[in-house]
């Protein structure tokens, strides 16, 4: 590895071109191993998220909160929360499908516990509760330094469409 993560970026995931983060001054947090691969043009332009393998076999991210993200009001936009967790809870719902198939979201239901703030370090390990061949159901506790401050449950339909690299 080079050591900067924006160089560690794949050309494509899941066969979609990755998009080129809008700021790319953000340090990779302690103990993360990598870049997330956004391939949503939006999420890449509102934020870059990064990723570690844990040694159960899941993948944690997490987001590092800047300016970009606050309300105006001192605290992080819920929005900005929500779309950090579609992302994050899509990453894996895709892991669940089926080889050459994808899906999209179809519900997603937040919590908010307490308010993230500008500095703080929101983490998260998604689980997928259940997966079907049509339909796949994931969940998250979003967290800042260990504590709870947002909940999200999402159901992802699952397309059955194979995902072209043009």
């Amino acid at each position: 590895m080079s050591g900067n993560w924006l160089d560690e970026l794949p050309e494509t995931f899941n066969g979609m071109r990755v998009q080129r983060p809008a700021v790319t001054d953000v340090a990779m947090p302690a103990g993360y191993d990598g870049a997330t691969g956004l391939v949503d043009p939006f999420e890449a332009f509102v934020f870059q998220s990064f990723k570690r393998s844990n040694a159960d076999g899941t993948t944690s991210y997490a987001l590092p909160l800047d300016a970009r993200h606050d309300n105006g009001l001192g605290v992080v936009h819920g929005g900005l929360l929500m779309t950090f967790a579609d992302s994050v809870l899509g990453l894996a719902a895709w892991g669940a499908c089926a080889p050459g198939a994808w899906c999209v979201t179809v519900s997603q239901s937040s919590t908010f516990l307490r308010a993230a703030r500008v500095g703080d370090l929101l983490e998260v390990t998604p689980i997928v509760t259940r997966a079907t061949r049509s339909m796949i159901f994931t969940r998250g506790d979003f967290t800042v330094a260990g504590e709870p401050i947002f909940q999200a449950a999402s159901v992802w339909k699952v397309t059955g469409k194979s995902v072209s690299s043009s």
